[in-house]
C-alpha cells in the first residue's frame, strides 16, 4: 500500500502541474509532460506482400518523474523489512524500480519512424486496460537488408531510439527464458532474488554465455527471443543484461501493475497459472510472425518452463518447437514424476535435462542438423 500511495503521490503532482487528466486524455500526440518506454521489436515478412515488412511493434506512454524523493523513501523502507541493508546503492535501486512510479497514459499515439524503410510506424492508442501500453503489427513497407536496424521516437526533450530484428519467415530461432536460465535470479529464495533483482550486478549462469554465441553461429544467426514473467518495468535493465551478454533479440516481458513492493518481489514466483498462460500466449504470438521457422526453446526448472514448453509443442506443433532444453536448478521440482506428467506426448528425443556441470557440452549439440 505504501508503494501505490508513492505512485499516486508521483502521479498526482505531475497531474497538478499540467492538466486535468480528463483533458490530457484528449491529447493524442506525444507532449512536453510524456514520456516514452519503447521496446525493442522483431520484424517479419508481411504474409500478404511478401516483399514488405511487418514490426510488431510495443511502447509505454507515462507521465514524467521529477521527484524520486517518495519512491526512494518506499524502496529503502521496504527493502529493510526484508532485511537488506541498501547502503550507498539506493541510486542503483531507484533507477531499476522508477518505472514502478509512473502513471501510464491512455490514448497517446505512438509514431516511429524507422530505419531504411518506406513508411513511418504508427501505433495503436494506448488503452486505459493496458495502463499505456500498447502493442500492435504495423506496416513499414519495403525495408533494406540487414540484420537490424534502428527505429526512433522524438518527444519535445527527448529521442527514444530501439532495435528492429528483422528475420525470414523459415529457418531457425531460439526462444529463452531469462530468470534463472541466463541470468541468476535465484527465484526460489525470495531474499536472494530481492537483492539479485535489484542490488546486484547482474551475473549470467555460469557456461550460458558461451553456449548461445556457439549457438548463435552453428544454428545459423537465429532469431532469439526472450520471454519472462518479468514486469515490463524492469524492461531497461534486463535489456542491458541481454544485449552485452548474450546474442541480441527482443524482450518479451509482463505488463504487471505493481502497487506493493513485495508483490513486485512476488511476481517472479506466484501464479503460476497465470504466467503459464502469459508465456503461451507468447509464444503463440511468435507463431504468427514465424509459422515456418523451427525454435529451440530454451528454459529452467524452477517454475512452468517444462509445462509451457510441452503445452506449446502440442499446440503449434513439432515443426515449430523443435527442442526443449530445461536446466535444472538445484532445489527446484527436479523429479521423474514432474518430467514424465510434463512431458506426456512430447517425443524423448525432442527434451535434454541438463544441470550445470552439462551446459558446455550443449555446444556439441547439432541442432541445425536435427539433433537435440
Amino acid at each position: 500500500m505504501k508503494f501505490y500511495l508513492a505512485t499516486l503521490c508521483l502521479a498526482l503532482s505531475r497531474v497538478v502541474d499540467a492538466a486535468p487528466v480528463t483533458e490530457r486524455g484528449l491529447l493524442s500526440s506525444i507532449d512536453a509532460l510524456d514520456d516514452v518506454l519503447l521496446f525493442d521489436s522483431p520484424a517479419f515478412q508481411d504474409p500478404t506482400n511478401p516483399g514488405k515488412t511487418l514490426i510488431d511493434v510495443q511502447s509505454y506512454v507515462f507521465l514524467k518523474q521529477f521527484d524520486l524523493d517518495p519512491l526512494t523513501t518506499v524502496i529503502t523502507d521496504g527493502l529493510q523489512n526484508l532485511g537488506i541493508n541498501v547502503g550507498d546503492q539506493i541510486d542503483r535501486v531507484i533507477e531499476r524500480t522508477k518505472l514502478f512510479a509512473t502513471l501510464g497514459l491512455p490514448g497517446k499515439e505512438v509514431k516511429m519512424t524507422v530505419e531504411g524503410c518506406e513508411k513511418e510506424a504508427t501505433l495503436p492508442k494506448t488503452g486505459f486496460k493496458d495502463l499505456g501500453v500498447v502493442t500492435g503489427t504495423v506496416s513499414v513497407g519495403e525495408c533494406g537488408g540487414g540484420n537490424q536496424f534502428n527505429a526512433t521516437v522524438e518527444g519535445d526533450d527527448f529521442t527514444r531510439s530501439v532495435k528492429i530484428f528483422p528475420s525470414p519467415p523459415d529457418g531457425l530461432g531460439v526462444i529463452s527464458d531469462i530468470d534463472d536460465t541466463i541470468k541468476v535470479s535465484n527465484v526460489l529464495d525470495k531474499l536472494k532474488l530481492a537483492k539479485s533483482t535489484l542490488l546486484d550486478d547482474p551475473t549470467p549462469v555460469a557456461g550460458m554465455p558461451e553456449l548461445y554465441k556457439s549457438l548463435a553461429t552453428s544454428m545459423n544467426q537465429p532469431q532469439f527471443i526472450y520471454i519472462s514473467g518479468s514486469p515490463f518495468q524492469l524492461y531497461p535493465f534486463l535489456r542491458d543484461f541481454v544485449d552485452t551478454t548474450y546474442p541480441q533479440g527482443p524482450l518479451f516481458l509482463r505488463n504487471l501493475t505493481i502497487t506493493d513492493l513485495g508483490l513486485l518481489l512476488d511476481s517472479f514466483s506466484e501464479d503460476a497459472s497465470t504466467k503459464l498462460e502469459y508465456k503461451l500466449s507468447q509464444i503463440a504470438r511468435v507463431n504468427v510472425m514465424y509459422p515456418k521457422k523451427s525454435f529451440l526453446s530454451i528454459g529452467d526448472s524452477t517454475e512452468k518452463d517444462p509445462e509451457i514448453y510441452a503445452a506449446a509443442f502440442k499446440a503449434h506443433g513439432g515443426d515449430f518447437i523443435r527442442c526443449i532444453w530445461i536446466h535444472l536448478v538445484d532445489g527446484a521440482e527436479n523429479s521423474d514424476e514432474r518430467f514424465a506428467a510434463a512431458f506426456d506426448g512430447v517425443p524423448q528425443e525432442r527434451i535434454r535435462l541438463f544441470d550445470d556441470s552439462q551446459i558446455a557440452g550443449l555446444a556439441d549439440i547439432d541442432v541445425a542438423g536435427g539433433k537435440c
